[in-house]
Order: C-alpha cells, then structure tokens, then sequence
C-alpha cells in the first residue's frame, strides 16, 4: 500500500468511528504501516497561531493535552518542525539533545522506552501549520529499535501528515 492509498483507507476508518476513538485508530493505522508500535507514534496538534503545540497521542500521564511552547523549546523535534515546516529524519536521535519529558511520561510505564530513531512531518494547511506527527522507533540500543528511517519513509509521511488537516480528529 502506498502513501495515497494509505489516506484513503484512512478516511474509510476515521470518519465512521466516533470522535474520542480517532486518535488512537490513527497511531494504531499509522503503526501498522510504518511497522512500529501505536505508543512509538506522536501526535501533536496546533491551534490558532502555532505558538503552541498540543501533545495529544500516545496518553500521558501529566494529562490529555500537553502544551509545548515551540518557540521557548528550540532545542525539542517539534519545534525544529514547526520552524521549518519541512520533515525530518534522525537515526541517532537518542544521541541527540532532547526533552526526554515526552517519552519518559507516557501513562503506560512499559512504553517508557529511549527513542532511537524518529521521523517528523508537518501538515500544514496553506501557510497554517496544524499538524506535527511523529513515528519512532524505541529501544535500549540503536540496533533493539530496528532498522533506520529511510528517505522514502519520510517522503511517505509528510504525504499523510499534510493529508491530516483534511481529516475529522
């Protein structure tokens, strides 16, 4: 299945479940594609201006909506995406520094695991950034967490992160 007909099936599954249920069918559906686990996908939402962003999959335990300054936090993914508006791959990004806030504090303790490798997208409607979704890959070591991201896997998902802002979530 491609990019394209990955958003198609999603529009099928999100727009007959219910609005509480979206987010954790869109990690699950985003998990399976990109062969991850739904707790090592990020979501985070922006509203209005874009000067914060709002961490709302996986659950965490400092509540159902963090809110991430981007422009205090220079040093976080996510604001690097939102500044840049362009994605991103980082195959050593445990390596790289980070705020460990957001994997260390999800609700499950299980999940809380170093992230490896990550990938970001924005997606963005015109100018308008709504969208910042991350897919990691967790693990002790580089090599427990699997293979690195690849370019085509990036291209991949900044096709589904832009197709987001159509979506009903």
């Amino acid at each position: 299945m491609n990019a394209k007909s990955f958003c198609e099936h999603l529009v099928a599954v999100l727009t007959t479940a219910g609005a509480e249920q979206r987010l954790a069918l869109l990690a699950g559906e985003l998990a399976v594609y990109f062969k991850v686990q739904p707790h090592e996908v990020g979501l985070f939402r922006f509203e209005g201006e874009a000067r914060t962003a709002s961490f709302v999959w996986p659950p965490h335990r400092l509540g159902q909506e963090v809110r991430i300054p981007v422009h205090l936090f220079t040093g976080s993914l996510v604001s690097a995406t939102a500044r840049q508006r362009r994605g991103s791959i980082n195959n050593a990004f445990a390596a790289t520094p980070h705020l460990h806030v957001f994997e260390q504090g999800l609700a499950e303790r299980d999940h809380c695991i170093p992230l490896q490798k990550v990938m970001t997208a924005p997606g963005l409607e015109g100018e308008r950034l709504r969208w910042i979704v991350q897919v990691s890959r967790k693990g002790a070591t580089p090599a427990e967490a699997g293979p690195d991201f690849t370019a085509v896997q990036l291209e991949e998902l900044e096709v589904i992160a832009q197709f987001l802002v159509e979506l009903p979530l």
